[in-house]
């Protein structure tokens, strides 16, 4: 997100911060649950339009789950979900890529889902 930040949009903070958690849970996904095998991250920038790939060599696709009130992990997919203004995954022969799009100038946004969910540890 620093490559990000030092493309000097004028775009508020709290954009960038939502693309870095978004970024987050997207490469923490492919690291934690694609297997052996690299992973690459690409971001895009057209107007106010940011979109953030995550490329991993699985083709294992990823489902959003419930997880327990008490789980430590298991909510990178609803946190996604809640926050990036659209998500996806495009497969291929060489894995896949998982990717969310934001727009960096809207407000931040909370999807009713986010605030019926259990985010955080009790």
């Amino acid at each position: 997100m620093n490559e990000i930040r030092g493309w000097r949009t004028g775009f508020a903070p709290d954009g960038l911060y939502v693309a870095e958690v978004v970024a987050g849970e997207l490469l923490a996904n492919a690291v934690r649950h694609a297997g052996d095998g690299s992973a690459s991250v690409t971001a895009r920038l057209r107007g106010s339009r940011l979109r953030v790939e995550v490329h991993d060599r699985s083709s294992v696709v990823p489902r959003a789950r419930s997880p327990r009130a008490d789980a430590e992990d298991g909510r990178g997919l609803l946190i996604i979900e809640a926050l990036a203004d659209r998500h996806g995954i495009e497969q291929s022969g060489a894995g896949k890529s998982c990717w969310a799009e934001l727009d960096l100038r809207a407000p931040v946004p909370v999807s009713k889902s986010a605030t019926r969910l259990p985010l955080h540890r009790s």
